[in-house]
């Protein structure tokens, strides 16, 4: 099984903090993004060989030993998609754990992925409109629908008319095994909402439930944070210091 940390793109509105560094390396309570994802990884039981970091801007500021890199050269002009895809070459032949790189998380979010048995399987967030809350004045200008049946996904991404019609929040962490990423790889032949390069998750995930094709969905009430700017970084630097310890990492090779 193979980790693959999609880490490309520049975040924007992070400002200046990404002018020299991408918005990976920007760090939370003194320990960067993308080592607490590489760590998390590590205490769930994967060697760093296993891990493979997609880069794009800056990527000569990200120096992880023992990890594999993968390189989207276009970052600047293509979306998370095109990023995922060039780790392709696991995910043909592997089940891959495929986690953004602006986010925290435990461990046990990554083993209940890897407990899962699905071809494609994601994590949501149900506590979601408590840190919604604290990050924005009004929740619903920044979140997207998430729909359930049972156990399975049936709308993702749309814009909310009400709470109602958010159910979840999708973490930023997926599940491919390679039967899943060929019915991915079918997917995105046919009509899409939006060109290939701009393809983003929550829009491929619509794609394939339009298609008809069952994604397996997660639970976890755990530590989630999303990191998008400043402000995030310093609410969460405020309000969740004291959450954001992993345990000991384990020593990967």
């Amino acid at each position: 099984m193979k980790a693959i940390i999609l880490a490309a793109g520049r975040g924007s509105r992070m400002n200046e903090g990404t002018a020299n560094i991408p918005k990976c390396m920007m760090k939370l309570g003194g320990k960067t993004l993308l080592d607490r994802c590489v760590e998390g990884f590590l205490v769930a039981g994967f060697k760093r060989c296993d891990i493979g970091i997609v880069t794009g801007y800056k990527s000569e500021a990200i120096n992880i030993e023992g990890v594999q890199y993968f390189h989207n050269a276009d970052w600047e002009s293509t979306n998370m998609f095109i990023s995922l895809t060039k780790a392709k070459a696991w995910l043909q032949n592997e089940v891959c754990i495929v986690s953004y790189s602006d986010i925290v998380y435990r461990p046990s979010t990554i083993t209940k992925l890897v407990e899962n048995d699905g071809e494609l399987a994601i994590t949501y967030y149900s506590d979601y409109w408590v840190l919604w809350s604290k990050r924005f004045d009004n929740p619903l200008d920044d979140l997207e629908t998430f729909k359930i049946e049972g156990d399975k996904l049936i709308e993702i991404g749309s814009k909310p008319m009400s709470r109602d019609e958010i159910q979840g929040q999708f973490m930023g962490l997926l599940r491919f095994s390679p039967k899943g990423w060929g019915m991915v790889e079918r997917a995105i032949e046919k009509p899409m909402s939006k060109p290939l390069d701009e393809l983003d998750m929550t829009t491929l995930l619509q794609h394939l439930i339009s298609l008809g094709h069952t994604i397996d969905i997660i639970p976890v009430d755990d530590l989630w944070l999303e990191c998008d700017n400043q402000k995030d970084i310093q609410v969460y630097e405020s309000e969740y210091l004291g959450l954001l310890c992993l345990p000991g990492c384990q020593k990967g090779h």
